[in-house]
């Protein structure tokens, strides 16, 4: 009984103070595809202003997963502003379902809570 105990305690564990998003969703990263018909130079940045990035499309970019929106920009006004929005994973609400209220929070503290489209076509002028 006590090896039961002693292997079933540690397993329960780490089902309980995991993350479903986290373990599930793909984590906190993320990679965004930039498409455009041609190249367009661009930046990147959450709707705070912070984690800038450079890009040339089309364009790989990878991203840590926020509550924030993600913001593209031209560097030179060959295409308009383009918002993208960040929404909820759904893994998180398996994680409320099963995991309960620390799970959770493992997923929303990390950033696994939140996805973005993982293809956005860039609209020229």
């Amino acid at each position: 009984m006590k090896k039961i105990i002693c292997v079933a305690l540690p397993l329960v564990g780490v089902i309980m103070f995991s993350g479903c998003a986290t373990i599930l969703g793909g984590g906190n990263q993320q990679t965004i595809s930039v498409n455009s018909s041609k190249p367009l130079k661009g930046e990147m940045k959450y709707s705070d202003g912070s984690g800038l990035q450079h890009f040339t499309s089309p364009a790989t970019l990878s991203i840590e997963r926020r509550s924030k929106d993600i913001v593209l920009t031209s560097s030179n006004g060959e295409f308009d502003s383009t918002t993208v929005k960040s929404d909820m994973n759904p893994w998180l609400l398996g994680n409320i379902i099963f995991g309960g209220v620390i799970g959770s929070t493992t997923d929303s503290v990390g950033g696994a809570a939140w996805k973005y489209q993982e293809v956005v076509n860039l609209p020229e002028k």
